[in-house]
């Protein structure tokens, strides 16, 4: 006896109301192949998550080795992609990461700072090197100026040297 079959003889031996309570039915041939059906179903049921999942090591790994980038692997994965770097540090992939992609994190940005009341010029290897000098938040330069945008700080006038 075929699914449709059963539920046809089903309906017509008990009536459409049977289906609620279907299990009181049970001892009939035909209400054990909608049951097997339904718990068959219901365990296969492809339950798609809100939430995204996490890639594993192995996956992440051939991820960044294909040139993923995190934002690329955050839109696979359906995670943030600060949820995807803070995953990759967890794998201890950053590394790995910032090797396949070394334009991502630039530590050789040359920063010049003019001041304007004495017209000094002090040039910095590094923004990190910008920042202690001048007492300023780690990353604060990195932000403040990007895409050619100057940074006044007190007389010091800060951009990135090109």
């Amino acid at each position: 006896m075929k699914f449709v079959e059963a539920v046809n003889w089903v309906e017509e031996k008990y009536g459409a109301q049977a289906f609620d309570h279907i299990e009181d039915y049970a001892d009939d041939e035909a209400v054990q192949i909608l049951l097997e059906e339904r718990k068959r179903s219901s365990s296969k049921a492809n339950k798609k998550s809100k939430r995204g999942k996490n890639p594993g090591a192995a996956t992440l790994r051939n991820m960044i080795e294909n040139g993923y980038t995190y934002v690329e692997i955050a839109m696979v994965t359906g995670l943030s992609s600060a949820a995807v770097g803070k995953i990759s540090g967890k794998y201890g992939l950053r590394e790995f990461y910032y090797k396949m992609h070394p334009n991502v994190r630039r530590l050789d940005v040359k920063v010049l700072c003019v001041n304007r009341s004495t017209g000094e010029q002090v040039e910095f290897k590094t923004l990190s090197a910008a920042e202690r000098a001048f007492g300023l938040p780690h990353c604060a330069l990195s932000e403040w100026t990007r895409n050619g945008r100057t940074f006044v700080h007190g007389d010091w006038e800060i951009r990135r040297k090109s």
